[in-house]
């Protein structure tokens, strides 16, 4: 048998192996757990799938064709998932506050685009493999009640080029944000010094 290395040829492995068409076969996945239909498996078998399947899609034509799901996520183009990190967190991962589990989500975020490669403007600086970045943070005293600050809350980040055509301001021009008084300024307030 000629190996197979792409989804339709692993659903007509499928349809050859059941002995029935791809809306009996869906029916038969379905019964068994998996959740896919006729229309996705024809549509991937004719190459008029539009999309790109889900994990359950693939799932499905591997167990259909009696492959390895590893060999439909191969011919999908797509990276085999790991076991669910959900079960890989550590004890006490449930307990975490609101703000800390959104840090975390955001992280996994921020995680997975440069996984999948989408994150077109990370680049490397010229004497390391690390990226650069710069971010400009809002100052906090900036913040009025009721303002809407975004999903970002005021930070902006900029990678590789984008940031290095950025002029950095000399030392003594970096400060905090013209309404808001540092502590040396308020000592010097304070003790009159000027």
């Amino acid at each position: 048998m000629k190996p197979t290395n792409s989804l339709p040829e692993l659903i007509d492995l499928a349809v050859s192996k059941h002995k029935t068409s791809v809306r009996q076969m869906s029916f038969v996945a379905q019964k068994n757990g998996y959740r896919v239909t006729a229309t996705t498996l024809n549509q991937i078998r004719n190459g008029s799938y539009k999309s790109k399947p889900s994990q359950e899609t693939l799932a499905a034509i591997a167990w259909l064709a009696g492959v390895d799901e590893a060999l439909a996520f191969a011919a999908a183009g797509q990276p085999v998932p790991g076991p669910p990190l959900a079960d890989e967190l550590p004890p006490g991962a449930d307990n975490l506050s609101p703000k800390s589990r959104k840090a975390v989500v955001e992280m996994v975020r921020v995680l997975v685009d440069l996984e999948a490669g989408n994150n077109e403007q990370r680049t490397s600086g010229p004497d390391d493999a690390t990226p650069r970045t710069l971010r400009a943070v809002a100052p906090e005293g900036d913040s009025r009640p009721g303002q809407k600050t975004g999903p970002d809350h005021g930070i902006t980040e900029l990678h590789g080029d984008e940031a290095r055509s950025i002029p950095v301001p000399p030392r003594d021009r970096l400060a905090a944000h013209p309404k808001v008084t540092t502590r040396r300024e308020r000592l010097d307030d304070e003790s009159g010094n000027f």
